[in-house]
């Protein structure tokens, strides 16, 4: 079962935070993760990890903080928090650069069966200097949101041109986007692939949301014409209180984490997906893969 992509929580940029936390305090942030401290912070951005091979997204930062940019960065995944061996070593790769410096890093690992397990993180300074440090992270075969190879049911979000519904009310962005014309039901009653992006980036408490859009707007720019892209944020109407309405159609993807990209074919069908930071090259794959007939739209492997 593919894993998913992860998010950058604004916690001290230390753990993920859960939608039920935004506005308050990290109790009930994901149980995925729990980064430790030292002098290298490694902060997982996964809300889940699931059995099989999975797509790892790490946050790291050095003893005072300060965001750990442009290293070489290696992996150790270790089968316990009880002393258990290591199972792979895999290499880091530095995507800050698309994410306005945020010191994201990404790769791929396996995770044979539930449990919990280490990560040991190993950074070679551009200075010179080595650093390391760990985190903790458990693993399901339960995933909370909708899977790849999931049937979409026909969602109907509020969009432009419903009855009392503005821009502002559906797109917290500055300057908002282009995506509120067609609800999930248009695009699969007219049989069109869609490109679902889930997230507030006006007041989103990751930091990622805004670059996403940029991300995928530049991907609609190279290879998105085939598609139906779908802004949906959080809350309806947008915004950043927390007593107001979840967004139905958000609630209904069992999402509690932003933000989300979900790939969907012609047939309804969950070919891809994304939580938290990608990258363009990713999102044309999925689209290649989604265009094909591929479920899932690209076999993640241990590449690289």
């Amino acid at each position: 079962m593919l894993g998913s992509h992860a998010r950058l929580s604004l916690a001290l940029l230390m753990v993920p935070i859960a939608l039920a936390a935004c506005g308050s305090d990290d109790t009930n942030a994901p149980k995925a993760a729990v980064a430790t401290t030292g002098p290298l912070t490694v902060s997982p951005q996964n809300s889940e990890y699931l059995i099989g091979i999975n797509r790892v997204s790490l946050a790291l930062f050095d003893q005072n903080r300060h965001p750990v940019s442009g290293a070489r960065a290696s992996l150790d995944v270790q089968g316990s928090v009880s002393g258990g061996g290591t199972l792979e070593t895999r290499p880091l790769e530095d995507i800050g650069p698309q994410y306005g410096g945020i010191p994201i890093y990404v790769t791929t690992a396996k995770f044979p069966d539930v449990g919990s397990y280490k990560f040991v993180v190993r950074a070679a300074l551009a200075d010179g200097a080595s650093i390391s440090g760990e985190a903790f992270v458990n693993v399901t075969n339960n995933s909370a949101e909708f899977p790849v190879g999931y049937t979409v049911p026909p969602l109907r979000q509020p969009i432009t041109g419903d009855p009392g519904v503005t821009i502002e009310k559906i797109d917290s962005g500055v300057p908002p986007d282009s995506w509120h014309t067609a609800t999930i039901a248009d695009g699969l009653a007219q049989h069109r692939p869609m490109v679902l992006y889930f997230g507030e980036p006006g007041f989103c408490q990751s930091r990622t949301c805004g670059p996403t859009v940029k991300v995928l707007q530049q991907f609609q720019q190279q290879a998105g014409a085939s598609f139906l892209f779908e802004h949906i944020e959080d809350h309806f109407p947008a915004g950043p209180d927390q007593t107001s309405t979840i967004n139905p159609a958000f609630a209904a993807f069992g999402l509690q984490t932003e933000p989300w990209v979900f790939f969907v074919n012609s047939s309804g069908v969950i070919s891809d997906r994304f939580e938290g930071p990608i990258t363009v090259a990713e999102l044309v794959s999925a689209a290649q893969g989604t265009l094909a007939g591929k479920v899932p739209a690209v076999d993640v492997s241990l590449g690289g």
